[in-house]
């Protein structure tokens, strides 16, 4: 396989995974809320101070108490 096959390759499999992610995202956000909380915790308790940092800026903004965390629509707003 020449490089240019490979490049292409390489880059038609990040356009896939971004769209997977992008589509999970938008139609589960309560789902993908408590993935990203999950890694982040994970990451934070490494103890690596490399991995805290990435779980920090990875962890979901805290919510609302009244929303129930499914698609954001019926927040307050700020």
């Amino acid at each position: 396989m020449d490089a240019g096959r490979a490049l292409q390759d390489v880059v038609v499999a990040l356009a896939v995974i971004a769209s997977a992610v992008y589509v999970f995202r938008t139609r589960f956000p309560g789902t993908a809320r408590r993935l990203r909380g999950w890694i982040a915790i994970r990451l934070v308790d490494s103890g690596s101070p490399m991995f805290g940092k990435i779980g920090r800026r990875l962890a979901p903004a805290p919510r609302a108490q009244d929303a129930c965390g499914s698609c954001d629509g019926c927040e307050p707003k700020r």
